[in-house]
Parts: C-alpha cells; structure tokens; sequence
C-alpha cells in the first residue's frame, strides 16, 4: 500500500519537496493557506485540497513548512484533531526552539508524534532533494519516518530531543546571515576599491576568506537580480529568533546582534522582500554611491 503522507504549506521549498514525494511514490496531499492552482504541484501527482482536514485525514505522515511560529501553531492545532492516533508531524519549518518543544508536547498529548525537522540547502536543495534535515524528537518515530525523509534529503541526522532539530537550524543561520553580511560588506569595499569582482572572488575562493556565503553572493551582484527566496526579511527573521534563543540561554551572540540590526536596517531601506545580497544598497547609499548599487 502506498504511504498517505500530507504536505501543508506549499511556498518555495514545499512545493519541491511535495513533488519529490510524490515522485517518490508517496500518496502525497497538500494544502496551503493560500489557495492557488498549484499546476507543476499538481502534475506531479500531488492532490491539492483546499480544505486542511482533507489534506491531513488519513495520512500517516504531516509533513509542515511554513514561515514561522505562529503559522507553525496555527495549522500544528488546525490538523491535530483529524490525525489518526500515532500519526508524525515532520515540521520543516524555521522555528524558535520553544515553539518546536511546545508542539512536541501539545501532540503528544493527542496521542501523535511530533518532529522538529528544519531543512537547509535552500530551494536548489529542495528541488534536487538533496536537503539537509536536522531533526529533534523520538528517536523511534524518526526511524519511521526515514523513507519521507531520504525523499527529501541527502544528509539526515537525528540530533537529540524535541527542539535539538531547532537548535543545529538556528546555529547554521547565525552563521549563514552573518557570513552573508560579511560577504556583501567585503565585496562592497572591494568595488569601492575598483577591483574586478570575477578576479576578486578567484584569488578569495583560494584563500582563508573562502565561504559559501561568498560563492553565492558574487553571481547575484553580477547580475544585479535580487529576486530570491533567500531574503532580507527571512534572515532578520532567523536572527530575531537567534537572538531570543541567546537571551534565553543567557548566551552572548554579539556578531548575530550586529548583524540583526543591518538586515533590520536593510527591511526599513525597503530590501526585505529581495536577495540578501541587496543589502549592498544600503551599504552603497551610506557610502555616497549616487546609483546604491555598490561602487
């Protein structure tokens, strides 16, 4: 028998990853909040329902992965009541540790199991299902649940109790926005300096400055296209939940500040629904640049 698995939230990386599964050959359902034709979804061969409760009746595996905690709590409790006892929400969300806790046990309570299972690899990695899923939570129900993720992703690790998953996510985004920034406010300098950007990135792709935060923020100022999914706005929002997580643990995280208040600078210049390396303009109008594109 085919596997019911249901997907809810169908945004830039559900929709891959609902494809994967269903290419898979899992009996996939999604939903979104959203309501739209989903085309390429649907020609996968998932089944789009409009109504969560259908989405979710009947499936073994709840796989989430919506924009932050409250969307997070809000379809969590939507779907709960129509889970068979026994049935795993996969949550690949980006989530603060204690709502990824909180859910574990509101779950629990109703007789389901709940993982914190963020992803990252970004939409290329969900396209090509080779994701890598940091999951918290029972280490039994995460044995049940290997198939759904292999289909999604190529390094899978099982990182402790319910929030661990969190946890390892939001490590990785400290490092990811702070590198980002880093990269931008370097190159920045380095066209400041009239230096060829191609010739640039070779010599500190060979060097100690290498990063992968590098590699991709040359391209997109070449070709000056600041559409993405990994924006501004999504970035200031990791580093919000970076920071409580740091307020919690009484951690100091005095680079995650910083960088927090540039991408926030950079949401109130207007950048935050483009690329994180647009934060160039804002780095290009504090330096005079009459075009804020970054010399």
């Amino acid at each position: 028998m085919t596997r019911p698995v249901a997907f809810l939230g169908l945004g830039a990386m559900g929709r891959p990853m609902a494809i994967n599964l269903a290419r898979a050959g899992f009996a996939v359902r999604g939903w979104n909040r959203t309501v739209r034709p989903f085309t390429e979804v649907a020609a996968a061969g998932v089944v789009i329902e409009s109504d969560l409760a259908q989405a979710v009746r009947g499936a073994e595996v709840v796989c989430v992965c919506v924009l932050d905690d409250a969307a997070a709590e809000s379809v969590v409790g939507a779907a709960l009541p129509h889970l068979a006892t026994g049935a795993v929400i996969l949550d690949h969300s980006t989530l603060s540790v204690s709502m990824a806790r909180r859910l574990a046990r509101q779950v629990e309570a109703a007789g389901v199991t709940y993982l914190d299972a963020p992803v990252s690899g970004g939409t290329a990695g969900a396209v090509a299902g080779t994701l890598t899923i940091m999951v918290g939570g029972p280490s039994m129900a995460f044995e049940r649940v290997q198939d759904v993720l292999q289909a999604l992703g190529r390094l899978i690790r099982h990182l402790g109790p319910s929030g661990s998953g969190q946890g390892a996510k939001l490590v990785n985004q400290l490092l990811t926005a702070v590198h980002s920034a880093a990269a931008v406010e370097a190159l920045h300098l380095g066209l400041r300096l009239g230096l060829d950007l191609e010739s640039l990135h070779t010599v500190l792709s060979a060097s100690f400055g290498a990063s992968r935060m590098l590699d991709r923020t040359v391209p997109v100022l070449q070709a000056r296209d600041f559409s993405s999914a990994f924006t501004v706005d999504v970035l200031s929002k990791d580093l919000g939940l970076i920071q409580a997580l740091g307020e919690e643990t009484g951690t100091a995280l005095p680079l995650a500040t910083a960088a927090r208040q540039l991408y926030q600078d950079g949401q109130a210049a207007g950048l935050g629904r483009l690329d994180a390396a647009a934060l160039v303009r804002l780095l290009a109008a504090r330096s005079g640049a009459e075009n804020g594109e970054g010399a």
